[in-house]
């Protein structure tokens, strides 16, 4: 059976992930038939970033959203290594989309009405969700189950936000769950995972950077196939802990934690 091609979310133009999930899917010969990217931009997301995290997370959004680096000097940057590695230049999704001839959607909502459209007329093989914020029903039922996630934590232990920081707090192996996407809280079947570890030079932000190659190298692994006969899929558990952004006291002590595991 021929592959349909995919279509990739981004939660803004500049996103690396989304880039690097797309270029490294062009070189396996896939079809990356389009982009679905959400504004950063519309004031009910801003209003929903800020009431959730406050105001100072979007100041420290707007270097991101511009295309630059997040991971301090003081951190590795495994992104930029792997985008050095994979000779993965380009910097906009647009800019990538109109050089092999993929279609770009700049949209207020990932469940906005021309997304469902353009997904019934696209019918992708795979929508592979690179950020853009939940994802809805009418989006879900549209893509009869065929949408892709990259968890960065192992499911179902560790569901929700900040599943890198939060594997480390409480105890968990590091690694990015690769899954399919429900109605749920990161619920949904799980397709393979993929294990890391922890350096003795790594920071809480190169673990996240580590975690987030690790999720581009498992989706182009998963997209590039027609169908999940290759894995075993496992069955979710929405029973098991829902984890959230961690606190600054949580933060505080999640160094104190890194730091004991790498003396160890």
């Amino acid at each position: 059976m021929e592959h349909r091609g995919v279509v990739i979310t981004a939660g803004f133009d500049k996103s690396k992930i989304a880039i690097a999930i797309a270029k490294q899917l062009h070189r396996r010969n896939v079809p990356v038939n389009g982009f679905i990217v959400v504004s950063p931009y519309s004031w009910s997301r801003l209003s929903r970033y800020i009431k959730k995290r406050g105001i100072s997370f979007f100041w420290k959004a707007i270097p991101r959203l511009l295309g630059f680096s997040s991971i301090s000097k003081e951190s590795k940057d495994y992104i930029k290594e792997f985008r050095e590695e994979k000779k993965i230049a380009y910097k906009s999704i647009k800019n990538w989309a109109s050089d092999h001839g993929a279609a770009y959607h700049s949209v207020s909502s990932i469940n906005d009405r021309n997304v469902v459209q353009y997904l019934k007329e696209a019918t992708p093989q795979w929508f592979i969700y690179s950020g853009g914020g939940i994802i809805r029903d009418n989006v879900i039922n549209v893509m009869h189950g065929r949408i892709l996630n990259a968890h960065q934590g192992p499911l179902p232990e560790v569901r929700g936000m900040n599943a890198a920081e939060w594997s480390i707090l409480l105890g968990e192996e590091q690694e990015v769950t690769i899954h399919l996407i429900d109605q749920g809280i990161d619920t949904g079947d799980i397709i393979t995972t993929k294990p890391f570890s922890i350096d003795a030079d790594d920071t809480v932000n190169s673990i996240r950077a580590k975690a987030k190659v690790k999720g581009i190298e498992g989706l182009v692994e998963v997209a590039s196939k027609n169908n999940l006969e290759d894995y075993e899929l496992r069955p979710n558990n929405s029973n098991h802990r829902q984890c959230y952004i961690l606190s600054s006291a949580m933060k505080a002590l999640l160094h104190k934690k890194l730091q004991i595991i790498q003396r160890t």
